[in-house]
């Protein structure tokens, strides 16, 4: 009898906690695509050229942001700007999708967030439309329509 009173005990515990602990999960995803996309972010505004844009797709901007930055202001920097492009965490062993407007002025970096959908059009001329998806974007443009669910840096 009291094994079985226990037992109940356990079941009732574990159905409370267990839901709990699915969003951390989900939460943390999110965290961590927040900070990633943050440091790219930043890391893209710094391989800026003023005579051609930001890098022209997904392979040149992993090869800028990952290699030594040119000289600023006359004064060589010996150090990457990041190490890596990390993977997203919604979709393991796929980097953050980077997309570019067709006069490479204007770039968004996107995490696919749980539907694991890119929901996020490509760029205009400082404008993006993230067709209100649950991704998570960081972008440089002036305008964002349908903001995305994932949040916006």
């Amino acid at each position: 009898m009291e094994l079985m009173i226990v037992v109940a005990v356990l079941g009732i515990l574990a159905a409370i906690l267990i839901p709990n602990f699915r969003g951390l999960a989900a939460q943390a995803k999110y965290s961590a695509a927040s900070v990633d996309l943050r440091t790219l972010k930043t890391a893209t505004l710094l391989v800026y050229s003023p005579s051609s844009g930001y890098p022209a797709n997904q392979s040149a901007w992993e090869t800028a942001i990952t290699s030594a930055p040119p000289s600023l202001e006359g004064v060589a920097l010996s150090s990457r700007v990041v190490d890596r492009v990390p993977d997203d965490p919604w979709n393991p062993g796929h980097h953050y999708i980077y997309k570019v407007s067709s006069d490479r002025s204007t770039f968004a970096i996107v995490s696919v967030g749980p539907d694991k959908t890119d929901n996020t059009g490509t760029p205009g001329s400082d404008t993006l439309n993230c067709n209100s998806g649950d991704d998570v974007v960081a972008t440089n443009a002036k305008t964002v329509t349908n903001p995305p669910a994932g949040g916006l840096i």
